[in-house]
């Protein structure tokens, strides 16, 4: 039997504060990249209540095919996943992640990588497309500004997809999820990237906490 391809993950999850000190609670992914596309379908499906594509149920498909099948309210549709990840820029190790980045940078790159996704399945399935794309490590967390400028972007440009979806884990059942695509044009009257091309975003590591307490004064 042939073995399945595992999936590297990086460290996300939430820390549990006491009295005693602080403890980071990393979300224990699978190992395998079956495995670990369904874990993040999964939680990505229970936590899109109030999202305008109600997703019913999924399938996941052989290798060589769109990522899932899945039931919708609009009838049947493929999902496609991306994980955000940067790896080939850092050595392929999470652990060399930077705490900060500069968003718009960010969000070029990460247009980037839907653009080539998008162009994969250029004409195929029209308006059934949709993708997903997701993080598992803290220092990948999209920002607002990232949020809004892939936002912008995906309601400007052409691509193939009728749903872009952004999905980070808090931890193995909840977390967050944003609609990168589609927004109302009257959103983006005025916008202008260029006015965030100098920002930067630190994020702070779960993996550094500490609790401090003080002896009565």
């Amino acid at each position: 039997m042939k073995k399945k391809p595992t999936k590297p993950t990086g460290n996300i999850g939430v820390v549990a504060l006491s009295p005693e000190g602080a403890s980071f609670q990393r979300i224990a992914f699978p190992r395998t990249k079956d495995e670990v596309e369904e874990f993040i379908v999964k939680a990505f499906v229970g936590n899109s209540a109030g999202m305008p594509l109600q997703i019913v149920d999924f399938s996941q498909n052989r290798q060589n095919d769109f990522d899932f099948s899945i039931n919708t309210g609009e009838g049947k549709k493929y999902l496609e996943l991306m994980e955000v990840a940067p790896l080939e820029n850092l050595r392929g190790s999470y652990a060399q992640a930077p705490d900060r980045y500069k968003p718009y940078d960010f969000a070029l790159y990460v247009a980037g990588k839907i653009a080539g996704k998008s162009e994969k399945y250029k004409g195929a399935a029209a308006s059934k497309i949709c993708l997903l794309i997701y993080i598992t490590d803290w220092a990948f967390t999209l920002s607002e500004t990232v949020i809004a400028l892939l936002q912008h972007w995906a309601a400007t440009t052409s691509h193939s997809f009728q749903y872009v979806f952004c999905y980070s884990p808090f931890d193995e059942v909840t977390g967050d999820v944003k609609l990168i695509y589609p927004t109302p044009a009257e959103f983006w009257s005025g916008f202008d990237p260029e006015k965030y091309r100098d920002n930067e975003v630190f994020n702070f590591s779960p993996l550094k906490w500490e609790v401090i307490t003080h002896g009565n004064l």
